[in-house]
């Protein structure tokens, strides 16, 4: 019986190993109250990939205000064992979607609360984040990403949390 028990824990692992295996996303959005400026609320989300189109594992989901002070923080660890990668790009963002859990993508040329991306060579440990204060105007639905781009590989890795505005 316990043969048994340990082939499941190895397998796990291996899985596990298998579907991180060039990048660790650690992404966490904080909720501020607005007059004291602490932290009454937070979300965390840890990397997936695409395809498909949306990741495999359902985003997590955090209720805020309209016109809340927000805090989106990340970094970005390159896993990959196989060498340099070039040209990559780390893109981070919020914006507007129809529903939470949206698996199209939002059209950033519409706009987005906010934004940014770095260009950089990806070597085994590289790491790059950003935190940046932010807040939302409009109740609705936003999605809050980090992704990568240009990796020259089958599939993207990223990191995501919708954002519930009431």
């Amino acid at each position: 019986m316990k043969q048994h028990a340990l082939a499941i824990v190895v397998t796990l692992a291996v899985c596990s190993a298998a579907v991180a295996e060039h990048a660790s996303i650690d992404l966490k959005v904080y909720q501020l109250d607005p007059v004291s400026r602490t932290i009454k609320g937070q979300s965390s989300a840890q990397a997936d990939e695409e395809p498909p189109q949306g990741g495999i594992n359902p985003r997590p989901v955090l209720k805020v205000k309209a016109r809340e002070p927000l805090i989106l923080e990340f970094f970005y660890t390159n896993t990959f064992p196989h060498g340099e990668i070039k040209d990559v790009s780390v893109r981070y963002f919020v914006a507007r979607v129809d529903k939470v859990g949206q698996k199209q993508p939002p059209n950033l040329e519409n706009g987005t609360v906010t934004q940014g991306k770095f260009d950089l060579n990806f070597k085994l440990g590289t790491r790059v984040g950003a935190k940046v204060r932010f807040t939302i105007v409009k109740p609705g639905v936003y999605l809050l990403k980090v992704q990568s781009e240009k990796t020259k590989s089958d599939h993207e890795h990223f990191s995501a949390i919708d954002l519930q505005v009431e």
